[in-house]
């Protein structure tokens, strides 16, 4: 690790550098990046403190006691105080007033520069450093240990501040009021399942959220089956690498979900446990995150005072490179298979509209079906079969009628009527099976459906904008939210040196969907395979080096 403390270092310079750039507003209030017009929102200036203040104790910093620097941090500390709540709380002020679980968030940041003034004392200035710290942290404390939350991941930010609380207060009775709080969240059960997902599945954002917070926790208690969580999900994750070496975010229930992002924010969980459990595995994860960081010239993870107070991070020495270079794994409670091969890697989701997903290189492609059926827009496959290198899923749904009520109601406005209360007349129904086959360097489909006669449904396959679509009678660069209907033979996607050969299509007819409800491709470009129910057709999407 110490030949990429340097890096570290610099990218903790850099954000310390655009925080002390930040413009004054008036003259007792400054803008740390926390101050929209009349919106204050104090979590980037704490974040941005916890980086100033490490660089700020660091011998090896160009900000090594600049004085310039500290009076920034004390002028910061002011601006916090100056916007904490009578209750100790915090506000996110796009949605959340008097928030714990945003607290808790600014909680963890403030609490490690707090230790960092700790453990270098020596260095000048600190003691009145801690003095503010200290303050707004016992203050936070009143709102965690009464205040709510929104969303899964919330519960253990707070438990993990609060437990940290306990070793700040000197007040037994306090202390006793954390612990009880503490023992109230834990009640609830801690929401990782034996494959190492968390309940908002969010690989992009949430899952290294509550890893934190296990960490944490751990720290606080010594109790080991905390790390149990962490090491189950890291090990989940590598399993939601693609070829590019970003991250499958399609399963997330949070706002991730669809993003591009590294395993950066992963960085010094995978290190804290390759020390920890003595993983190399682990290792090799966190040497190759923080390795390609640098070499894409991005900047470093913000852990800097995370490495700082734990000098077992700061001295390790990498052994290995590398994630998981192939893998088949199926994900039974949330339905997820991953496969990654040599060239491609492909995902298949039960429950979703978006049903699979293929990756070459960093060519992302994925299907859908439009059905439009009564109330029903898309296929969404219930079952999964998986057989080896071969797929199924499938989907039976019915068409649908009110009938008249059976007897008089008490009011003639249809939005007030209790409509649960009438009869369904099912009329017709429809069965959907899409059997997917592994090739070689991509997959083939097949497409069958039993049932309701003359519906026009439609495989949307769903590429990037900029690819260009050629064959020998046509050359085409694609734009946002554009379509086209793949009547006849095959097509070549070509995209950043990769080259993807779909075929055949067909294309009996133009319907694009419903009025209402249908989802749109609005970020790429979508090519159509039409036909009416009952059908069986087959197409294929797979990595070619030469045109036909």
């Amino acid at each position: 690790m110490k030949r990429y403390m340097d890096h570290m270092i610099h990218s903790a310079e850099e954000r310390v550098t655009y925080f002390l750039t930040a413009q004054v507003k008036d003259k007792k209030q400054y803008d740390f990046g926390g101050i929209k017009g009349d919106i204050v929102d104090v979590k980037p200036t704490v974040y941005a403190l916890t980086t100033a203040v490490a660089v700020y104790l660091n011998r090896k910093s160009s900000y090594y006691e600049n004085q310039k620097l500290y009076e920034a941090i004390c002028n910061g500390l002011d601006f916090i105080r100056k916007f904490q709540r009578e209750d100790g709380s915090f506000d996110f002020p796009s949605c959340n007033f008097k928030s714990a679980p945003d607290t808790a968030f600014c909680f963890k940041r403030l609490i490690a520069a707090y230790r960092l003034l700790q453990k270098y004392e020596t260095v000048k200035g600190t003691s009145s450093l801690k003095e503010k710290y200290l303050i707004i942290l016992k203050d936070s404390l009143n709102i965690l240990v009464c205040g709510g939350f929104h969303t899964p991941n919330h519960r253990w930010a707070i438990t993990a501040a609060l437990m940290q609380g306990v070793h700040l207060v000197g007040d037994e009775k306090q202390a006793d009021q954390l612990i009880k709080r503490v023992n109230q969240y834990l009640l609830e059960g801690i929401d990782g399942n034996e494959d190492g997902e968390y309940a908002e599945r969010s690989t992009g954002n949430y899952n290294a959220v509550v890893n934190s917070a296990m960490i944490t926790m751990y720290e606080e208690s010594y109790n080991p089956h905390y790390l149990e969580y962490v090491e189950r999900n890291l090990k989940m994750m590598l399993y939601y690498i693609d070829p590019d070496d970003t991250i499958f975010t399609q399963n997330s229930m949070r706002q991730d979900k669809g993003t591009k992002t590294y395993l950066d924010k992963y960085f010094y969980q995978y290190l804290y446990m390759a020390v920890h459990n003595k993983d190399q595995v682990f290792d090799a994860a966190a040497h190759k995150i923080i390795k390609d960081n640098q070499k894409r010239g991005d900047d470093a993870p913000d852990c800097l005072h995370i490495l700082m107070l734990n000098d077992f991070m700061r001295e390790y020495t990498f052994k290995e490179y590398g994630y998981l270079s192939t893998y088949h794994k199926f994900f039974k409670e949330s339905g997820v298979l991953r496969v990654r091969k040599e060239d491609f890697s492909y995902s298949i989701l039960r429950d979703k509209a978006s049903f699979v997903f293929m990756k070459f290189k960093d060519v992302p492609i994925y299907i859908r079906i439009g059905e439009s059926y009564c109330d029903i827009r898309n296929f969404v496959p219930d079952l999964l079969q998986i057989d080896d290198k071969k797929y199924r899923l499938s989907s039976k749904v019915q068409g649908w009628y009110y009938l008249p009520f059976e007897q008089v109601q008490d009011t003639k406005d249809w939005w007030q009527m209790d409509h649960s209360k009438r009869n369904i007349l099912n009329n017709s129904e429809l069965e959907i099976s899409v059997e997917i086959k592994e090739l070689e360097k991509g997959l083939e489909f097949t497409i069958k459906t039993i049932g309701l006669d003359r519906l026009p449904l439609r495989v949307e396959v769903c590429i990037p904008a900029e690819t260009i679509l050629k064959n020998k009678h046509f050359y085409l660069k694609t734009s946002k939210g554009e379509e086209m209907i793949l009547r006849s033979g095959y097509v070549i996607m070509q995209y950043n040196n990769q080259q993807i050969l779909l075929g055949p299509g067909y294309g009996a007819h133009e319907f694009k969907g419903h009025y209402q409800g249908e989802r749109k491709n609005k970020d790429g470009y979508t090519i159509y395979l039409n036909e009416y129910t009952p059908y069986t057709k087959k197409f294929f999407v797979k990595l070619i080096q030469d045109e036909l």
